[in-house]
């Protein structure tokens, strides 16, 4: 486990360095100072940098998909209920607190469980 999250940090930057030097050596960051038309972002990004898209998109679907796993609901009452059955449910609480014992308590076992 702890490989394969060493080699997802190792692919990650790989990705943001590759991402960085593609963005540096992009040569038409200074040919005009009027804003890009429609069309000619649109062409930009479907043939310029169809790649980095790409990758965008593939970053924010994950990110959905994480988010979504996250997200969802898995106790009993919510899987039962979107199944339309019914189907009674244990209580689940919190155990009880320790409780130091008394002198009393500890004078009775002491005695061998008797009371005086």
């Amino acid at each position: 486990m702890r490989a394969l999250g060493f080699l997802a940090r190792v692919g990650v930057t790989v990705l943001v360095l590759v991402l960085l030097s593609e963005t540096m050596a992009y040569d038409g960051w200074s040919e005009s100072s009027q804003p890009p038309t429609t069309s000619s972002f649109a062409f930009a990004m479907l043939d310029d940098w169809n790649m980095m898209t790409v990758v965008l998109g593939l970053l924010l679907s994950m990110a959905m998909i994480g988010a979504s796993y996250l997200v969802r609901d898995e106790r009993l009452a919510n899987l039962t209920w979107d199944l339309g059955q019914e189907v009674e449910t244990p209580q689940i609480g919190l155990p009880p607190a320790a409780v130091r014992p008394t002198s009393s308590t500890v004078l009775s076992e002491a005695n061998g469980g008797e009371e005086e």
